[in-house]
């Protein structure tokens, strides 16, 4: 498994750092200190008003904070900057964060230049939030959740995360497949086969952005209680790369030890592509969830924030790890 302290915790870590200072400590470790103007001027068109006190609660973090911190550790890569957050204002309902979130993704669009590249995909990510009211013991969040990737060559990639939880059961597996293969092609249904087999609960999807670049289009289910070991068999199942499960055995031994005999607790299953016949699979595991002992082998971050997701996924037949982190609502 790879180093989680590199390359971005080399050098000594103050325990004290000021919590005020984090955008800006995370901007300078990754390379990235020199786009904190823009970096920042994204942040706020999508979590200005959400991280106010009074601007209520984001299911995007536990404790109700709309934004986390995204970090996908490569080897012999230097990480971007990520984040993602929920775009609302107080007292606004699911209709009314659903179009405010449609605005602001497309504002954010703008600041990097990926306007064209939103505007072929807004209205599939409209029609798949087009969900009507929660019912009882639906998920009452918001639509959408806005992230966007700086990396110290320049380059800025921008996801529309879309949430799918609404509405009866069945019209959620079919608004997310139609989704994704209108996004990019692929052989979906073999992945929802096996998710439904599985149990698992469609969560939603996303699509990453950038310039000269084939949308890439992932789709999430929820897990509970899943051994390790029936996760292997189900990402093969789906059409993973064989290379894949040397890095979820990786994962499972580095990170849960002992515990990698027993079922996990929540954890997010999920598949990306672009169209090329090329699979991205992730799987994330909820931290909170972990052992006092696998929550200690994840590391030291409070300097970033604290862990709310550790997994391990492919692209281009590289695995990388990912970690996403809720930094607070004060001092970004």
């Amino acid at each position: 498994m790879m180093d989680l302290r590199i390359p971005i915790a080399e050098g000594p870590v103050s325990r004290n750092c000021n919590r005020s200072d984090r955008l800006s400590r995370m901007c300078r470790r990754l390379g990235v200190g020199a786009r904190e103007a823009e970096i920042r001027r994204c942040l706020d068109l999508v979590c200005g008003e959400s991280l106010a006190p009074d601007a209520g609660w984001s299911s995007l973090n536990a404790d109700g904070v709309p934004v986390q911190f995204a970090l996908n550790l490569a080897p012999a890569h230097m990480p971007p900057f990520e984040f993602v957050g929920e775009a609302f204002r107080a007292g606004m309902g699911f209709r009314e964060r659903r179009a405010f979130g449609l605005e602001r993704m497309t504002r954010v669009a703008s600041v990097i230049g990926l306007e064209a590249d939103l505007a072929s995909v807004r209205p599939l990510l409209a029609e798949l939030t087009e969900a009507g009211q929660a019912g009882d013991g639906e998920d009452p969040a918001g639509a959408f959740w806005i992230g966007a990737s700086f990396d110290s060559a320049g380059a800025s990639s921008m996801t529309v995360y879309a949430n799918g939880r609404r509405g009866p059961e069945p019209a959620r597996w079919t608004r997310l497949e139609h989704f994704v293969q209108f996004v990019a092609d692929g052989e979906w249904a073999r992945i929802f086969a096996v998710a439904q087999e599985a149990g698992l609960r469609p969560l939603g999807a996303g699509v990453r952005l950038a310039a000269w670049s084939r949308p890439h289009a992932r789709v999430y289910f929820g897990a509970y209680g899943i051994s390790p070991r029936e996760y292997r068999r189900m990402f093969h199942d789906a059409g993973g790369p064989a290379h894949f499960d040397g890095a979820l055995g990786m994962l499972f031994d580095h990170i849960l030890g002992a515990d990698v005999e027993f079922p996990t607790q929540s954890a997010v299953f999920s598949f990306g592509a672009n169209g090329d016949g090329e699979w991205s699979p992730k799987l994330e595991l909820c931290a909170h969830c972990l052992s006092n002992e696998s929550q200690s082998r994840i590391g030291a971050w409070g300097w970033a924030g604290v862990p709310v997701y550790i997994g391990v996924g492919m692209r281009h037949g590289q695995r990388y790890l990912s970690l996403y982190l809720n930094p607070g609502r004060e001092g970004l």
